[in-house]
Parts: structure tokens; sequence; C-alpha cells
């Protein structure tokens, strides 16, 4: 099977990975993949938060997500949801925020999305392709307020999500509907 292919097929949205540090220069390499998905108007509109393993600004990532769930549901975080918080954000290997430029014109913002979206996946084949894992999650990590702020970002952003990347633990088999079942010929 061809590489690209088998790549795109193996490809997982990974969630559980090993407590092995991930190089700079692998970071450096699935961006620099991204950053070659096809955008209209060759605005290049994506922006990237890299934040390694151990820094300090995870902490307030931590509180950010206990705020958030505190105010959607009315109640305080118990003791053992704040453990899991801590745990989910402070042992993934890496933390990618992936950001779009947003633009006055509603349609290239939402084409400058679009282009997220693709780099996003360019990342994660890359990611795959050197024997590393993503996981996309655009959930309560994504949602924390004044992330612009806490990130120090000044351009008009929105976000995308939140790539957790790392050596995968394991991945699980995946089937797909076929091809015949979900396209239409005309």
């Amino acid at each position: 099977m061809n590489e690209i292919i088998e790549n795109i097929k193996n490809r997982r949205n990974t969630k559980n990975f090993e407590n092995k540090d991930v190089l700079d220069e692998d970071i450096k390499t699935i961006l620099d993949a991204g950053t070659w998905a096809p955008n209209h108007r060759d605005t290049q509109p994506w922006r990237f938060v890299v934040i390694k393993k151990n820094d300090s600004i995870r902490e307030k990532i931590i509180d950010g997500i206990i705020d958030l769930k505190e105010k959607d549901s009315g109640n305080n975080q118990t003791d053992e949801q704040i453990t899991s918080i801590k745990n989910s954000v402070m042992t993934k290997p890496v933390l990618i925020f992936v950001y779009s430029l947003i633009d006055d014109n509603p349609i290239i913002s939402e084409e400058n999305y679009g282009a997220v979206c693709c780099a996003i996946q360019n990342i994660s084949l890359a990611a795959t392709s050197i024997g590393l894992a993503t996981g996309w999650s655009t959930g309560k990590i994504s949602q924390i307020n004044n992330l612009d702020k806490l990130f120090e970002l000044e351009e008009n952003l929105k976000i995308v999500g939140v790539l957790t990347v790392g050596f995968p633990k394991s991945q699980p088999s995946k089937k797909r509907k076929n091809v015949e079942d979900v396209t239409k010929w005309i």
C-alpha cells in the first residue's frame, strides 16, 4: 500500500501516551508539515502555541479547565475530578494549541478555519509517519477563557483545537464505511 495511504489509514486520535519526551526537532518537523496545508489566497492562517511537558503554564491551564467546568455545572469540582483534570493535562508529553486567523471578511475567516483543519491533518499524518501520535481536542481545554491573554497572543485568532502529541501506548484498530456506501456518482 502507498505510504501516504497507509499513514492515513493508521492515524488515530490518541489519548494515551507513553511517559517519554518528544524531541523539539520532531515537533518542528510535524508543525512544518502543517504549514504546507492548502490555503486559499495564501493567507497561511495557522498559529501554534507549543507547551512542553514540564512547563509551569500547565497549572494555569488546569485552573482554567476547573473554572470552566465549575461554571458549566454550577458545582465545585470534587477532589477526584480535580485530580483527573490534573493528570489529563500534566501527563501529556506535548500540548499544541492551534489557532486560525480571523479576517474582517467572514468568508476569508471560514476559508482560514478550513485551512487550519487541513494543517492539523498534515500534522497528524506527519506524526504518524515518524512514530508519534496526536489527539485533537475541541473540548474544555480549548474553551478556557482568556487563552489569548495567557499565551500573550496579539493577533485576532480563533482556536481550532488542542493537539496532544507523544508516543502512543496503543493504537486501536478502526473501520470505516465502504466508500461505495457514502458516495453518489452522477
